[in-house]
C-alpha cells in the first residue's frame, strides 16, 4: 500500500514537472512569437515608411518637371534673358515647395546665374523627405540647367551602338538606332584582329529605339535577338527602359563659326628680318607691339601691356615661338598671322587668334570673361599660290589649359591635357595616351573621334575625367589600352571594343588573360562611368540650349 502511494506521488511529481517544462516552453515560444511579430511589424512599418518617402520624392520631382515643361513652352516662343529665366525657375521651385511643405522640404542653390560667358543657368535642388519616425530622411539631389542634355548621360547615340567584346558601362544608355553586342573584341595590329572575351556589361538603364543584334563569331555575323533573353548577350544585364528621350544635337561647326576671329584690317604687316624679335632674359613693354615674328629663348620672359600682333609683309613666317621654361604675358589680345609653337607658359588677358597651325604644350591661360583661343589653321598663299596645301593641323600635348579652345580643322591630343574646359574641333580628333589629372576635359567635334593606344599593356586602368562628343563616329579601344572614363560619350554611331584582365605584347602579337568569361566585368580594359560632377562643377565653355532640363544626380538614405 505504501509502495502504491509512493508511486502515485512520483507520478504526480512527474506530471507537475512535465507541466512546468511545457509551460516554460510555451511562454518562451509565445514571447519569441510576440517579439518576432513586433520585429516583423516594425520592419513592415519601416519598409512602408520608406516606400511612402520614395513616393513623395517621385511626386515632388514630377511636379518640378511639370513646372519646367511650362517654362520650356515659354522659352520656345521667344528670347528670355538668363536672369529672367532664373527667376522663373526659382518661382516654380517655390510653388512646388509650398504645395509639398507638409511632406518634404525643397531647397535650392544657384550654381550658375547665366552671367558667365557660356550663359549657363544652373540650379542645384535638394528634396528631403522624413522617413516616418525613424529619425532618418530620404534625400534626392537634382539639377535644373540649360546645359545640353547630350552631356547628361553615360552614353548617347542617335544611331547605332556597337559593343565589341567586354566594355563596361555604368549609367544610363540611350540608343536611337540598333544595338549590336558580341563576345569578340576587335583591334588593329597590322590588320584587323579579334579576341574571344565575353559579352559587354551595362550597369544601368538601356533605351533602344531600334532592334537588338548579336554575334558569337568573328568576323561578325549579326543575328537578331529580343529582350526576353538579354542575359545571353550581356555579362551584366541592363534594365530596359522605354523612354522617349529627346537628346539635343550640338552644332559644333556652327559654334566654331560664331566664335571666329580674324586678323584686324587696320594692322599693317611688318617687314621680315627688321621686324623679327628675339627675347633673351626678362623684358617688358608698356604699349601694344608689332613684330614679323617673335621668339622667346629658353628661360626668358616677356610682358606686353597691350595687344600683341605678329605677322609679316610676305604673308609667311609671322610665327610665335615660346621656348622651354619661358613665359609670355599679354595684357590684351594676341594675334598670330601664322603658327604658334609653345613649350613654355603663355598667359593672355584677352582673345588669342592663330591663323596657321599650333603645337602647344606647357601652360596656356586665358583670363577675362568671354575670352578664348581660336585656331583658324588656314592655308597661306603668296601671289595666289598656296604655300601650305597640306595642313599639319593642331597638336596638344603635356598641356595645362585654363580656358576654351576653338579649332577650325583637325586636332591631335597626346599625353597630359589637363583642363576644366572645353575644346571644339571642326574636323576629327585623334587621341592617344591621354591623361587628364585636373578638372574635366570636354572634347566636341563634327568629325570622328578615335581613342587608341592609351595606357597600353598596363594592368591598372588610367582614369580620365572627360566627356567625348562626336557628330560622326566615336571609336574607343580597350584591348591593349586600359582606360576608365569618368564622364560620358556621344557619337553617331558609337563603337566600343574591349577585353578584360591582362593584355601584353609578345613578338608583335597580343596575348590575353585566359578564361575571359570568368573575369569580373568591372575588370574591363574600357569602362565608362557617368560623372555627376560634370554638371555640378561645369567645365568652361560647355554648350547650352534654349530650354531647361532636369537631371537626377543622387538619392541617399541619411540621418537627419
Amino acid at each position: 500500500m505504501k509502495l502504491r502511494r509512493r508511486e502515485e506521488g512520483y507520478t504526480l511529481i512527474t506530471v507537475l514537472l512535465i507541466f512546468t517544462v511545457v509551460t516554460i516552453i510555451a511562454v518562451t515560444l509565445m514571447a519569441a512569437s510576440v517579439s518576432t511579430f513586433k520585429f516583423v511589424k516594425s520592419s513592415e512599418n519601416k519598409t512602408k515608411d520608406k516606400l511612402n518617402a520614395e513616393m513623395v520624392l517621385d511626386e515632388a520631382t514630377a511636379l518640378i518637371q511639370n513646372e519646367l515643361d511650362g517654362i520650356n513652352s515659354t522659352l520656345s516662343t521667344g528670347s528670355i534673358l538668363p536672369n529672367q529665366l532664373l527667376t522663373m525657375m526659382q518661382n516654380s521651385l517655390n510653388r512646388v515647395a509650398q504645395e509639398k511643405k507638409n511632406q518634404c522640404t525643397i531647397t535650392y542653390d544657384t550654381l550658375k546665374d547665366g552671367s558667365d560667358a557660356d550663359g549657363v543657368v544652373l540650379e542645384k535642388v535638394t528634396i528631403t523627405v522624413p522617413v516616418g519616425d525613424s529619425g532618418k530622411v530620404l534625400k534626392k539631389v537634382i539639377t535644373l540647367s540649360t546645359v545640353s542634355n547630350a552631356l547628361q548621360y553615360t552614353a548617347v547615340t542617335p544611331s547605332n551602338l556597337y559593343l565589341y567584346g567586354a566594355p563596361y558601362i555604368d549609367g544610363d544608355v540611350n540608343v536611337g538606332g540598333d544595338l549590336f553586342t558580341s563576345n569578340y573584341g576587335t583591334y588593329i595590329l597590322g590588320q584587323t584582329n579579334y579576341v574571344r572575351t565575353s559579352y559587354p556589361a551595362i550597369n544601368g538603364s538601356l533605351t533602344v529605339k531600334g532592334k537588338y543584334y548579336y554575334s558569337d563569331r568573328a568576323p561578325y555575323i549579326w543575328k537578331n535577338f529580343n529582350t526576353t533573353n538579354m542575359q545571353n548577350y550581356f555579362s551584366v544585364v541592363p534594365k530596359i527602359a522605354d523612354r522617349n528621350l529627346s537628346v539635343d544635337t550640338i552644332d559644333v561647326g556652327g559654334i566654331i563659326d560664331k566664335k571666329k576671329l580674324s586678323w584686324p584690317n587696320n594692322i599693317p604687316p611688318q617687314i621680315p628680318i627688321l621686324g623679327d624679335k628675339v627675347i633673351y632674359g626678362n623684358q617688358s613693354d608698356s604699349t601694344s607691339k608689332y613684330f614679323s615674328s617673335l621668339t622667346l629663348q629658353t628661360n626668358s620672359s616677356y610682358t606686353v601691356n597691350g595687344n600683341l600682333y605678329i605677322n609679316n609683309l610676305l604673308n609667311f613666317g609671322g610665327n610665335l615661338t615660346i621656348g622651354k621654361n619661358s613665359s609670355l604675358v599679354v595684357n590684351g589680345d594676341l594675334y598670330i598671322d601664322n603658327d604658334l609653337v609653345s613649350v613654355g607658359n603663355l598667359k593672355v588677358n584677352g582673345n588669342i587668334y592663330v591663323s596657321g597651325n599650333a603645337d602647344i604644350s606647357g601652360n596656356l591661360t586665358i583670363t577675362g570673361n568671354n575670352h578664348y583661343i581660336y585656331i583658324d589653321n588656314s592655308t597661306k598663299t603668296l601671289l595666289g599660290i598656296s604655300l601650305d596645301p597640306i595642313q599639319s593641323d593642331v597638336t596638344l600635348h603635356d598641356l595645362t589649359l585654363d580656358g576654351v579652345m576653338y579649332i577650325n580643322r583637325k586636332a591631335y591630343l597626346r599625353d597630359d591635357v589637363n583642363t576644366n574646359g572645353s575644346i571644339y574641333v571642326r574636323n576629327s580628333i585623334d587621341v592617344q595616351n591621354l591623361s587628364n589629372n585636373d578638372g574635366t576635359l570636354v572634347l566636341l567635334c563634327d568629325g570622328d573621334i578615335q581613342l587608341a593606344n592609351n595606357n597600353e599593356f598596363n594592368d591598372n586602368p588610367k582614369v580620365i575625367d572627360a566627356f567625348f562628343y562626336s557628330n560622326e563616329e566615336l571609336f574607343i579601344y580597350g584591348i591593349g589600352s586600359n582606360l576608365k572614363i569618368n564622364g560620358g560619350i556621344y557619337g553617331n554611331p558609337i563603337k566600343l571594343s574591349a577585353s578584360k584582365g591582362t593584355t601584353y605584347e609578345n613578338w608583335n602579337s597580343l596575348t590575353f588573360q585566359k578564361q575571359q568569361e570568368t573575369i569580373d566585368p568591372t575588370k574591363s580594359r574600357l569602362s565608362i562611368y557617368f560623372k555627376p560632377d560634370l554638371i555640378l562643377n561645369l567645365p568652361k565653355g560647355v554648350p547650352t540650349v534654349n530650354k531647361v532640363t532636369l537631371k537626377e544626380i543622387d538619392t541617399s538614405f541619411d540621418d537627419k
